[in-house]
């Protein structure tokens, strides 16, 4: 005899991008590996995090991860997903 029960909650994933006009573009950030890339990316990704955690929303969000970055219309373009969890 199998029970299946679903899970007490579930998780949710947005992506999205932002762009950041005092920041510019070099070709470093876009090697995931290089050490500028994982300094820009932390600050991102801490930045996000305590927006969505001072925010509403702060009691279902998980984390931030910053993927790649690109040249913006005015500035560095940075994309990422957000995980939140739901009941």
């Amino acid at each position: 005899l199998f029970f299946s029960s679903a899970p007490a909650f579930s998780f949710i994933y947005i992506g999205g991008s932002v762009e950041i006009p005092n920041l510019t573009y070099t070709n470093d950030l876009s090697d995931p590996t290089s050490q500028k890339f994982l300094l820009q990316a932390k600050a991102i990704q801490n930045y996000l995090a305590e927006t969505y955690e001072s925010s509403f929303l702060g009691k279902y969000y998980m984390r931030s991860v910053v993927a790649a970055f690109s040249e913006g219309e005015s500035g560095l373009r940075a994309y990422f997903w957000n995980t939140f969890w739901a009941p």
